[in-house]
């Protein structure tokens, strides 16, 4: 699977101002969680003591959607043993925060699919797809699935 990216077009970059970088959110984030249903709450909740504060509340609820689907798709599909775990990771880049979600599964596709409106599910990647700059999968050892969360601009 390909990452998807987005740019602006030439002339909107330009425009732009430079992107508000918080200053004070200098340490990387991680955690590690049992693979339970219960782990997209402890996460999203580990996630937001470490970043509330440094952002916009926009932001801080972007991110917290993003941890939430990346964790619960990890759970539900990562095919994992009963004592697995699920280790989330961020990291403040020059203009980004990017998410990691890592589990030991390696089976299936990470791809997104066509949201199932009558039975429910479908809507994690469409929404991690939504909200990120770009977002992608390594197969290395494991699974892991990241996403980058761009720092609105300043105007």
């Amino acid at each position: 699977m390909r990452p998807r990216e987005m740019a602006a077009p030439e002339s909107t970059r330009e425009a732009c101002p430079p992107p508000a970088i918080p200053r004070d959110l200098v340490g990387p984030f991680e955690v590690t969680l049992a693979a339970g249903l219960d782990a997209p709450a402890a996460a999203r909740a580990a996630f937001s003591a470490w970043m509330a504060g440094h952002v916009s509340e926009t932001m801080l609820v972007d991110a917290q959607l993003l941890v939430v689907e990346l964790v619960a798709n990890s759970v539900r599909h990562g095919n994992a043993p009963p004592d697995a775990v699920v280790r989330v990771r961020a990291q403040v880049g020059a203009d980004v925060v990017r998410l990691e979600v890592e589990d030991r599964g390696t089976a299936g596709s990470v791809t997104p699919r066509a949201p199932d409106l009558e039975h429910g599910g479908g809507f994690g990647l469409q929404v991690v797809e939504t909200l990120s700059r770009r977002w992608g999968v390594n197969r290395d050892a494991g699974t892991r699935v990241w996403a980058e969360l761009a720092f609105p601009a300043t105007g």
